[in-house]
């Protein structure tokens, strides 16, 4: 990706072939061409340090309530007050969020807004996170040990993200080196998990140093303990995280971070296929590696930049054996690297205009085993932006912005962006933002080409060789029935996205607040997974393909009050609607039907009865309660969260041995109220505290106290949960004189 808007990139094109050490030796040896000293006090590009400053809407230092988007904070002391050990753990419990299984269990990820987990970008330190191997990243990757805050925002982001930013963005910022402090931390619960880390951070005058290190491990869960094997099979996995910073002088800085982790799993389960059973045995590993330094130089009071490189790779493996006699059975992998150098700026022209822009270059390959050959396949995308932030009012502010972003297999793609802030008076302040966002087809939905006989037997093919497989198959006569014409998937195009988002924020009592947004997102050219065909042997075959005209819409709203001096009460609630627009014109049209599978009589579809996408719930909410008396040490909290009913489509694997039934009943193709439901449910965690000495913290809690689980249709969902934590934490702080 190029810098800037320009017609010729080439003058980038050095940038392209450096290697990490190589660039960041260009880094340091610019930070010492610039290095001049520069009064820092002048500089009014400085944020002051509050206590809920994001970085993540507008990729500077702003306070959230400042801020013209729906945009919401998680803090570090909330974190640790759920007791939570995973970011899927953390997420799951955020209003408008919602952690969901994918395919035969293998892994999780977030929706937001009623879009796919393919659509939110996942960011560390403004990184993205590699891995979508099955179409979303697997959360459970991520240690939360070490963040020091997650950034949410709703919304298309692509005029400042790109492709990946159409639901959104999720930003966690991790700790980096301040005083000298070190902390150390163990939890052991059900399952036999166990999760240890440990952190040091030290700094002396120009230098800073940050080390984390965490290992996790579980014995994996069993919902369904009449069948062979578990639903989780048992994992252990390290994580390693390190930052070096280094001041230069008043004006120039450099930080070096990297990340590395590592799993291993063992598997022990039945494969079902062509109705005989059989027993396997094997592994799967999973490396994970990222490699970033950052340079900031302030040239004077109104000019900052900074230069970025980012190498990042990622690899997975798994292997299965038959468990009679340790014959080869299955195998399966996936590898990808992401390396893209970035450079942006921030002018401040005055108090009331801030110029952000800037450009980059990406470069990404993908190797696997699914697309049926071992051949490497690479894309590449230049990209420049530009944000204005302008104040013409005291009480008004408007962001606008925009991205380009050229891309060597789906072309360009501009996506702009305009955001406003108003605050009526001291108790309400109106927000709203519209804009465009974009996904491209990825590797997997142009070229897969995969059968996965270890997980129920299921195909899955790329619209790019979709067609010809098929016609194989069919040639052979191993085709059943056809469940979706073929002809019908089409060349995949990329995802657009025009999106209003609307809301105040309101102080109803001097306590008691409310933070409402109504949103709608018109998206075209939709991709969603399309169940095609059943083979003569019961498997089923899936493409992609494009729904031409789809929205979500609905209404959000956040509300929290302090009920007394150390406790707080927050509510929240969204209700979303997420339909086909081409299906939903076609049910009022009365082109659309139903047949009831017990008098087998076919009957007109009303509009009241069309439900709407897939594994989108209508109604979704959470109440929790805080506590934390930092006087006698005592802190605790009591959450509950709720999902709505929803229906399953793009399923038909198995778990576990387990069917897994799809919603449509009625084989018409959507989902209306005739159709079966997973029900709505309600998770209750509690936890409590205790901090001894400003050193010492012990915590105990229960996750999911009633202990609902649904085996089949939520394997994400282990049942209920005990544990009990011991942390130790040292800083100079705590040295008495």
């Amino acid at each position: 990706m190029g810098y800037f808007l320009v017609d010729d990139l080439s003058i980038f094109a050095p940038v392209k072939f450096l290697s990490p050490f190589s660039f960041c030796m260009f880094l340091i040896t610019t930070a010492n061409a610039f290095g001049q000293e520069f009064d820092a006090a002048a500089d009014t590009l400085k944020t002051k340090q509050l206590d809920e400053i994001i970085v993540t809407a507008t990729r500077n230092e702003r306070m959230v309530g400042a801020l013209p988007m729906p945009v919401s904070l998680i803090p570090k002391n909330q974190i640790k007050t759920m007791g939570s050990l995973r970011l899927n753990d953390v997420l799951t419990e955020q209003t408008g969020l919602v952690v969901v299984p994918q395919i035969n269990a293998q892994g999780n990820g977030i929706q937001i807004q009623g879009f796919n987990p393919d659509y939110t970008l996942i960011l560390i330190d403004g990184e993205p996170i590699i891995g979508r191997y099955t179409g979303s990243l697997e959360l459970s990757r991520i240690a939360i040990g070490n963040i020091k805050q997650i950034e949410i925002v709703k919304g298309p982001s692509s005029s400042l993200y790109g492709s990946d930013a159409l639901a959104g963005v999720i930003n966690i910022i991790t700790d980096r080196p301040t005083g000298i402090r070190t902390n150390a931390a163990m939890r052991y619960g059900t399952n036999n998990t166990l999760d240890v880390n440990a952190d040091v951070a030290f700094t002396k005058k120009k230098w800073g140093v940050y080390v984390f290190g965490n290992r996790y491990h579980t014995d994996g869960y069993d919902l369904s303990p009449q069948n062979f094997g578990k639903t989780v099979s048992p994992f252990t996995n390290y994580t390693f995280n390190s930052k070096l910073t280094y001041k230069f002088s008043s004006a120039t800085d450099i930080s070096v971070a990297g990340r590395f982790f590592d799993e291993d799993q063992v598997f022990r389960f039945e494969v079902e296929s062509n109705g005989s059973r059989t027993r396997t045995a094997g592994n799967g590993n999973t490396h994970d590696w990222n490699f970033n330094p950052v340079l900031t130089h302030r040239f004077s009071d109104k000019l900052k930049m900074i230069a970025r490189f980012y190498s990042t790779h990622y690899l997975t493996e798994t292997k299965l054996n038959l468990e009679t006699d340790g014959s080869p059975y299955y195998q399966d992998n996936f590898e990808q690297s992401f390396t893209r150098p970035e450079l942006n700026a921030e002018y401040f022209f005055n108090d009331r205009n801030i110029l952000t822009a800037g450009g980059g270059y990406i470069k990404e390959m993908v190797q696997t085993s699914r697309y049926g050959d071992e051949e490497k396949r690479f894309q590449e995308t230049s990209y420049g932006f530009f944000q204005h932030e302008w104040l013409p009012l005291e009480k008004l502010t408007v962001i606008s912005g925009g991205r380009y972003d050229h891309n060597t297999i789906y072309g360009g793609q501009f996506s702009p962006k305009l955001s406003s802030r108003y605050e009526l008076n001291k108790k309400v302040t109106f927000k709203i933002s519209g804009g465009v966002g974009f996904k491209a087809p990825d590797f997997r939905q142009l070229y897969f080409n995969f059968n996965n006989s270890a997980g129920g037997g299921y195909s899955v093919l790329g619209t790019e060789v979709a067609l010809d497989r098929l016609a194989e198959l069919d040639a052979a006569g191993q085709i059943q029935i056809y469940l979706f014409d073929p002809n019908r998937l089409g060349a995949l195009q990329a995802e657009r996205s025009v999106s209003i988002n609307a809301g105040a924020h309101v102080k109803i009592l001097p306590s008691l607040k409310m933070d409402l947004n109504v949103f709608h997102n018109s998206i075209n050219n939709l991709i969603e997974t399309q169940a095609v065909a059943v083979t003569t042997t019961g498997q089923s075959i899936y493409s992609y393909r494009n729904i031409l005209r789809a929205f979500t819409q609905g209404v959000e709203s956040n509300f929290s009050y302090p009920v007394a001096k150390y406790l707080s009460l927050s509510v929240g609630y969204q209700l979303l609607f997420a339909k086909d627009k081409d299906i939903a014109e076609a049910v009022k049209a009365g082109y659309m039907y139903w047949r009831d599978p017990i008098t087998l009589a076919t009957k007109r579809l009303k509009p009241g009865e069309y439900f709407g996408l897939y594994n989108r719930s209508r109604n979704m909410g959470n109440i929790k309660l805080f506590y934390d008396h930092k006087p006698s040490g005592w802190e605790g909290s009591l959450r509950v969260i709720y999902r709505g009913k929803y229906g399953i489509g793009d399923i038909r694997g198995n778990i576990q041995g387990e069917i897994i039934p799809p919603s449509d009943r009625n084989s018409n193709s959507i989902l209306d109220k005739y159709d079966d439901f997973v029900s709505g449910y309600a998770l209750v965690n509690i936890s409590v505290a205790k901090t001894i000495n400003q050193t010492i913290r012990v915590q105990l809690g229960v996750d999911n106290v009633f202990d609902h689980t649904e085996p089949v249709t939520i394997p994400n969902l282990p049942g209920r949960l005990f544990y009990t934590s011991v942390s130790y934490s040292f800083s100079k702080k705590n040295i008495q004189p």
